[in-house]
């Protein structure tokens, strides 16, 4: 359906209210609320540039919310932060020139591929990863997490899961504090893009202001679910975000 984004209805705003609620929450507990958000914005008629803009406004206050929510409850471990920022942020330019260079298609499988190998190590559980330490190594951190930076310039999608992922097989960490780690992370990496946006002056603002405060709402209240919720709330959360990643891009694939 082809709206033109300057005549949007009272409704149609509303409803990607909702949309941003949703995606800031599930972004909260497991990473992928953009998966909803910026083919939301297209359905309604806005221009992929805008759509993007708009989409990273949105989507760096629900994790700033969420980062907020996390950080009181001190659940994030800043020594993961410390380490692996800058790296992360090179490996994500490093990416991003390597995408250039690569065919749509090749980039396609290769997103595809990267999920069931996270389903894998989602779904496989280590008897006695409660009884281990949790892995305090700059060297191992870098190395656990780097790599997805490179993937988050190369690819994007999921980047926050599989982080998260990351975090808990590797390195040890708990899936809540994983989660909770990963978001300040996310909020660097989305920071140059949407500064970028802005500048440009690519963001609709009568879009992007009702669905922030939507998303910011969404981000602590999914801080929230996830503390109360713990490992087991957030590992369904995750299992359902990847599920959703593999059949979304499997139907792009087919159709």
């Amino acid at each position: 359906m082809d709206i033109i984004f300057q005549e949007l209805s009272l409704a149609w705003i509303i409803g990607l209210m909702f949309v941003a609620f949703a995606a800031g929450y599930i972004d909260a507990v497991a990473g992928g609320g953009g998966m909803l958000q910026l083919p939301a914005l297209l359905f309604v008629g806005v221009p992929p540039v805008a759509a993007l803009a708009t989409n990273k406004i949105v989507g760096f206050t629900g994790t700033l919310l969420a980062v907020i929510k996390y950080s009181l409850e001190k659940k994030v471990y800043w020594k993961i932060i410390y380490y692996a920022a800058i790296p992360c942020l090179v490996a994500s330019y490093f990416g991003s020139q390597v995408a250039m260079l690569l065919n749509s298609k090749v980039l396609t499988w290769m997103m595809l591929l990267c999920i069931p190998i996270a389903l894998f190590f989602v779904l496989r559980k280590n008897k006695d990863h409660g009884k281990q330490k949790a892995i305090d190594s700059p060297s191992k951190t870098i190395a656990a997490i780097a790599p997805i930076g490179f993937y988050d310039g190369l690819l994007g999608p999921g980047t926050g899961s599989y982080m998260a992922i990351a975090i808990n097989h590797f390195l040890k960490h708990d899936f809540l504090t994983a989660t909770a780690s990963v978001k300040p992370l996310n909020l660097l990496t989305n920071l140059g893009a949407a500064l970028a946006f802005l500048i440009a002056g690519k963001v609709i603002w009568m879009i992007a202001l009702p669905m922030a405060g939507a998303s910011a709402l969404g981000g602590w209240l999914g801080g929230k679910s996830a503390i109360m919720g713990g490992e087991t709330f957030i590992r369904k959360v995750l299992i359902a975000v990847l599920v959703v990643m593999l059949l979304a891009n499997i139907a792009k694939m087919i159709f």
